[in-house]
């Protein structure tokens, strides 16, 4: 369920109990943000256990429901895998005792966790993952007898691999568990509330405002709010669900095709999970693996945000004004006093000023995070007394408090269902990567990659990011990162690259596998809105964000993207990656100052590529190549000034 969903309507006690128990997982970790976490075990057997169960319960929530033998074997495993977390969550200290065997009833429910893991995985996020891991599995437990060779893996008793991924920190209730508990969670509930209460509107208006009076102003909407939006979705698709479904209309009803719309649509909401101050999942499992602040990771990843955003932002322009798509009108736009004085402007923006300052304090991300959510709920009920008063409505203001109290609830109950699938996909990834460090496998595989690559790092780089995409069909980003960064990272550290770059890097390619074919969920989703063939929306979304897949090799060669260096050196190399975006956005589009040729566009390819070498030579080469281009359209301005119709393949 996306953040900005109703909440299920279905009626009867069996779906609200099912609510219940969902806003009250949201609770339990705002309280754990807020007070500090139970043990390990505990706290993660709790997290595991409800996530994985709550999605085969959550079938009671259906507005049709019947009772059946599927219905019955839903609540069953659901059931059992409540059961199974909340067993580990009892007897942690004894399991966490390396004195203590694992009991049959033990070995038992460890079996019925895995494949319910496994299973809810698939239901959530697809096969992909749970295929991986079901396979890693066996390696781990017959690879010793399957496998010759230097890859040969040690031999695994049954009794251990069941002790190692379920009775123990090392598997399912692992430092990934840990992390999505501790950290994740809170950011997954604060943004379901930030939504729920009234935020998603005011971005709405708050882009139209700075981008709508523009070339080609509705879509320019589009990608300032999916920016907005992302800092607190942290999901490519809940973006274009949310976002999309009131953008891509306003863009079509504007005279943008459907395929463009929806293809501006699915390229803006994938790079939402890099936009700070909250970013997706997996910057809170990096700033774990590399035990950094998380303000050190959102700090870096500002201007490599900025610049996918610009890429894209180049692109609609540059199409608009080939295609002469006008501002929105005047008439249409909102009022900037209507919008700053709005009640729900303080609660959009207030709890992200509020959120960014405590980090940037150096506060605990668990701890600013449920700091910032109760400051928007306090927020949303102070903002709508105050207004009720001020306008002479005290009459309404109980009427006012129960919609902020059904606003919570909403939140609450989005926000539970938001932890349930982070459950499911770190649970499952956990498998995966526990039996990569237990056999080695990881290890040899970057040795491999060295030995191939004979150490040159570009290829290595190309080699990471095509891996990072392959892993990333049909799974989450998280869970890419996760599976790249084990198996490459170490492998770009060790030819020198920065821990924080290495990993930026990946991150960066694991939020572009949504948006890269044959398989891209944001793509997918945003076909499904407006009903339009699959391959065209990829195809329009590649065109658009062509420039966004250079962005990571930018910011490798030209460190200062990532705010290393003197202010000049950033603000300098910025400037050169943002002319190098902008004309890579031009050739894609085939428009920069006036319609190119295919020739021209092949000159501002062959211009962009010369500002990626940071020297003195190739970035005047690159700025007079793109500045000669745009003095000579000057010149020719007259003869360009008519725009013209670009044929759309």
């Amino acid at each position: 369920m996306s953040h900005s969903e109703e909440a299920p309507a279905a009626t009867g006690w069996l779906p609200a109990s099912m609510n219940i128990a969902l806003a009250a997982f949201a609770v339990f970790h705002i309280y754990t943000a807020l007070l500090g976490s139970f043990d390990p075990l505990i706290q993660r057997g709790i997290f595991i256990g409800c996530g994985v169960g709550f999605i085969f319960l959550r079938q009671l929530q259906a507005s049709n429901l019947v009772w059946s033998w599927r219905l019955g074997l839903n609540v069953a495993a659901g059931l059992a895998a409540v059961y199974a977390g909340l067993h580990v969550a009892a007897n942690d200290t004894r399991l966490m005792d390396i004195m203590s065997d694992m009991t049959p009833l033990d070995n038992a429910l460890a079996v019925v966790m895995i494949v319910l893991v496994l299973e809810a995985a698939r239901r959530t996020i697809g096969a992909s993952l749970p295929i991986m891991a079901s396979l890693a599995l066996i390696v781990y437990l017959f690879g010793n007898s399957l496998i010759s060779g230097g890859w040969q893996p040690p031999r695994t008793s049954l009794e251990t691999a069941l002790m190692t991924m379920y009775g123990s920190t090392n598997g399912i209730f692992g430092f990934m568990a840990d992390i999505g508990t501790r950290v994740i969670a809170i950011f997954v509930v604060f943004g379901s509330l930030l939504i729920a209460l009234g935020a998603g509107d005011v971005f709405m208006r708050a882009a139209a405002l700075i981008a709508g009076r523009s070339y080609g102003g509705p879509a320019k909407v589009a990608v300032v709010t999916s920016a907005l939006f992302g800092t607190v979705s942290g999901s490519a698709v809940a973006n274009v669900m949310s976002v999309g479904s009131i953008t891509i209309p306003m863009m079509i009803r504007a005279g943008y095709r459907k395929d463009f719309a929806a293809g501006v649509e699915a390229s803006a909401s994938a790079g939402g999970q890099i936009m700070p101050p909250v970013m997706g999942a997996g910057a809170f499992i990096m700033a774990e693996l590399l035990n950094i602040p998380y303000a050190t990771i959102a700090v870096a990843a500002v201007l490599p945000a900025v610049l996918y955003f610009a890429a894209i932002y180049f692109s609609v322009d540059n199409f608009a004004r080939a295609t002469n798509l006008r501002p929105i009108d005047r008439e249409l736009m909102p009022k900037f006093r209507d919008v700053l004085f709005d009640r729900n402007t303080l609660v959009a923006f207030g709890p992200l000023l509020t959120l960014a300052y405590l980090l940037f304090q150096n506060y605990t991300p668990t701890l600013a995070g449920a700091i910032a959510t109760f400051v928007l709920i306090g927020l949303a009920a102070a903002t709508r007394i105050f207004y009720g008063l001020w306008e002479g409505r005290s009459n309404e203001l109980g009427a006012e408090m129960k919609t902020w109290a059904r606003q919570v609830w909403r939140g609450l109950v989005d926000g539970g269902s938001g932890l349930i699938v982070i459950a499911a996909l770190l649970a499952c990834a956990s498998i995966l990567v526990t039996v990569l460090n237990a056999t080695g496998i990881g290890v040899k595989f970057s040795q491999l990659l060295l030995g191939l690559t004979g150490e040159h790092l570009f290829v290595v780089l190309i080699i990471s990011a095509v891996l990072c995409t392959l892993l990333g069909m049909d799974v989450p980003t998280t869970a890419s990162y996760i599976l790249t960064a084990s198996v490459a990272a170490p492998l770009l550290i060790k030819l020198g690259l920065a821990p924080l770059t290495a990993h930026l890097f990946i991150f960066y390619f694991a939020i572009l596998s949504a948006l890269t074919p044959p398989v891209c969920a944001s793509v997918y989703a945003a076909a499904t809105l407006v009903n339009e063939n699959f391959w065209k929306v990829a195809g329009q979304a590649l065109r658009i964000a062509g420039g966004v897949y250079f962005i990571p090799f930018l910011f490798i060669y030209r460190p200062e993207l990532l705010m290393a260096g003197s202010v000049a050196a950033i603000v300098y190399n910025f400037a050169v990656a943002l002319m190098a975006i902008a004309a890579i956005s031009g050739a894609s589009i085939g428009y920069f100052f006036g319609p190119l040729a295919w020739y021209m566009r092949l000159y501002l390819y062959v211009a962009s590529f010369t500002l990626f070498y940071p020297s003195w030579t190739s970035d005047v080469l690159g700025i007079c190549l793109v500045g000669g281009l745009v003095a000579v359209r000057f010149v020719r301005s007259q003869r360009l000034a008519v725009p013209l119709k670009v044929n759309e393949p």
